[in-house]
């Protein structure tokens, strides 16, 4: 299924309209894109998985400048918005792959990043799988960063972090709306809650920090060291 046919918009419409499904989205960018920047290279090769339009990838280069970005997506349309993005202006092009992140070898880098795309992982065992292929692809002292959302193991908490999203897309949308989007994601996405996460990310090397929260999403960052 393509991300316009799971978010149930035109392509066109994405990167207006996911500021409507997303609460505090620019700010979730932002900090991975931070996150990224405490490598200290200056010529980072930087690995963005599920890359979608690039806004991610444009704002690691809006700190990086000189860093070389590879993006892996499996939406060929969606590619063409990030080479669009990605490619203006600038001497180093973009290397994009289309494909599945899983299915995909990682390249030899300094910084993965990604922002609302491993929640299509859906169990845990896979997910733990390639968060070690992501630890093996870093060079020593390489970051992990990944934005998303994230649960928590008190199942009344996660019913009000829930809440607290819904809230935001009733700004935009109808009870209604909001409750088919709901419905809609939840055939492809999982949410693990954040100490799940941490755990599988600590029990392949990396060591952890919760470097952003917003319930329910977070960023969180995995260092190689």
């Amino acid at each position: 299924m393509s991300v316009a046919q799971h978010l149930k918009i035109k392509l066109s419409e994405y990167d207006e309209r996911i500021r409507t499904f997303i609460p505090n989205y620019e700010e979730m960018l932002d900090e991975v894109a931070a996150t990224v920047a405490l490598f200290g290279k200056k010529q980072p090769t930087i690995v963005d998985l599920g890359i979608g339009t690039g806004a991610l990838a444009a704002r690691c280069l809006a700190i990086s400048p000189q860093a070389r970005v590879v993006g892996i997506d499996s939406d060929a349309d969606i590619l063409a918005l990030a080479r669009r993005r990605l490619s203006q202006k600038r001497a180093q092009q973009p290397t994009l792959i289309q494909g599945n992140f899983l299915e995909n070898a990682l390249p030899r880098c300094d910084a993965i990043v990604a922002t609302l795309a491993l929640h299509h992982i859906a169990e845990a065992k896979t997910k733990q799988r390639f968060y070690a292929q992501c630890f093996a692809a870093l060079r020593r002292g390489g970051i992990f960063a990944n934005g998303d959302c994230f649960m928590a193991e008190n199942a009344k908490l996660s019913q009000r972090y829930m809440e607290i999203w819904q809230r935001h897309l009733r700004r935009f949308y109808s009870l209604r709306q909001a409750q088919s989007f709901f419905t809609t994601w939840a055939d492809e996405d999982t949410y693990f809650p954040l100490a799940q996460e941490l755990v599988m990310l600590k029990a392949v090397g990396f060591e952890v920090e919760v470097v952003w929260r917003r319930a329910p999403f977070a960023v969180v960052m995995g260092r190689k060291s």
